[in-house]
């Protein structure tokens, strides 16, 4: 068989084998270029990484509909990447935007946060084989949500959520360890459009804090959390934009966490960090010429590095960072899609960070990194 071999000249470690969809090749033939599942082309808003069965390999939950109402799924991994069985999540189908995986009620295994369109996050609870049952619903977590953050905000060890939304206050949810969260606190902030971020350390105190990118016209936000979960907003200068998403990194190689806003006009923005909560600068170190609809972060080549995934309305690229702060592009196979979703984690086992992509009206694709 005729097997093609994609070599990036500007990414040497990924090594992508063979040019069509995975309904087109021959059974058994492992070298595929990327891997579908969702054929059925759902209005796919957001992919999550998790081991939900217990195996040892990362399972993917998929957050379907955006703004219509679909059914949202978990992928169970066969351990090479083939996702080939696939579990309804939920009774009814619904119009969701992302899926906060975490252990809520303290059991040991992966349970399941989905935040939606309008409609309050529902909660769901893992069995410890992937199969999970809804234990209910957060009331007062409607109005607009477009993403999630989960992270640890006061250090007890309990996870806990930032919820964002498009319009109205973002909202904050202490986990309660018991299989749910407190009421949702909301934070005020001047202006709304919030639809992506990212949590780390920024000002180096020990404890996280929120990169918030917001849309509309409006400024991007970093929230400076003291310690114990109360979060001071600061405006983040010369953001005003239509900022989708964002990332917290290293990115210049100087020791201190950068923020990095990419946005629907496709130019991605390096906020360098100060070190105390704030930004030194703002220098833009990509265009793209297409939509750029999501980010991740990680070090895709081992150099040390933090390099950077993105899915746009278009052909999505990896950028590899030269250390600091310079980007090249390669791009990802797959064809031109509307992705609204990237995860990266290695799905194929082989000790290699692979990129999943969600796209919306468009089968979603593994797309294995490595050789």
């Amino acid at each position: 068989m005729l097997r093609a071999r994609l070599l990036l000249s500007a990414l040497p470690f990924l090594a992508l084998y063979g040019t069509a969809p995975l309904a087109a090749q021959p059974d058994g033939d492992m070298d595929l270029v990327f891997l579908q599942f969702d054929i059925a082309r759902h209005m796919t808003a957001d992919v999550t990484l998790a081991d939900v069965d217990g195996d040892g390999d990362l399972d993917v939950l998929t957050a379907n509909g955006r703004h219509w109402a679909e059914p949202d799924f978990a992928y169970l991994n066969l351990g090479d990447g083939r996702l080939l069985e696939a579990r309804a999540l939920g009774a009814d189908p619904a119009a969701s935007y992302t899926i906060s995986a975490m252990d809520l009620d303290a059991d040991g295994d992966i349970d399941a946060a989905v935040v939606r369109d309008e409609l309050p996050i529902l909660l769901l609870h893992n069995d410890g084989s992937g199969r999970f049952a809804v234990a209910g619903i957060v009331p007062g977590t409607g109005g607009a949500a477009r993403g999630a953050l989960s992270f640890d905000a006061d250090g007890d060890g309990i996870m806990d959520l930032m919820v964002l939304r498009r319009g109205g206050p973002l909202l904050f949810l202490a986990g309660d360890s018991a299989g749910g969260f407190d009421p949702a606190q909301g934070i005020a902030t001047p202006g709304g459009g919030a639809t992506g971020g990212d949590n780390a350390d920024v000002d180096g105190d020990g404890d996280v804090d929120i990169l918030v990118a917001r849309r509309d016209g409006n400024a991007s936000l970093l929230l400076l959390n003291d310690g114990q979960s109360k979060f001071a907003v600061h405006e983040i200068p010369g953001s005003v934009g239509d900022h989708r998403k964002g990332v917290l990194a290293d990115f210049d190689g100087d020791g201190v966490v950068d923020a990095l806003l990419a946005s629907t006009a496709g130019n991605l923005t390096l906020f360098a960090g100060d070190g105390n909560g704030g930004f030194a600068g703002a220098r833009e170190v990509f265009d793209s010429e297409d939509a750029v609809m999501s980010l991740a972060r990680a070090d895709l080549d081992g150099d040390g590095s933090m390099d950077l995934v993105l899915g746009t309305g278009g052909t999505n690229l990896a950028l590899v960072n030269d250390g600091s702060g310079s980007f090249s592009s390669v791009p990802l196979p797959g064809g031109r899609a509307t992705t609204y979703g990237v995860a990266i984690g290695d799905m194929t086992g082989d000790g290699v960070a692979d990129i999943v992509f969600a796209n919306s009206g468009s089968p979603n694709v593994v797309v294995p990194v490595g050789d």
